[in-house]
């Protein structure tokens, strides 16, 4: 699932690449710029912001250290994401379940 916003009825889901672009905006860079400093290439920054990909450890560690925001707290922001889509998607194939039973 490659969405920044995952919904489904009451359940969202924000991939934390939305906070990572934020971070773009706010220091005015261009995500060439950004990767550059974050140490890692511009397709990594792009994936991310994208949601196509996860944030790893060493990606959380150089956010932290170039944001001022913990690691933790990136790695948190990554694993409530992956819980929140794991929640959509049962509840998602419950319903299709539900409506399967009661054709």
């Amino acid at each position: 699932m490659t969405n920044k916003i995952v919904e489904y009825k009451d359940l969202i889901a924000f991939h934390p690449g939305q906070y990572v672009e934020e971070l773009i905006e706010d220091y005015n860079l261009t995500q060439k710029e950004f990767a550059e400093r974050l140490g890692v290439s511009a397709k990594t920054v792009n994936k991310l912001v994208n949601a196509e990909e996860s944030i790893s450890k060493e990606t959380a560690h150089k956010l932290a250290k170039l944001s001022g925001v913990s690691m933790q707290t990136w790695l948190n922001l990554q694993n409530a994401y992956d819980v929140k889509v794991a929640e959509i998607l049962l509840e998602d194939l419950h319903r299709k379940e539900d409506d399967d039973t009661q054709l």
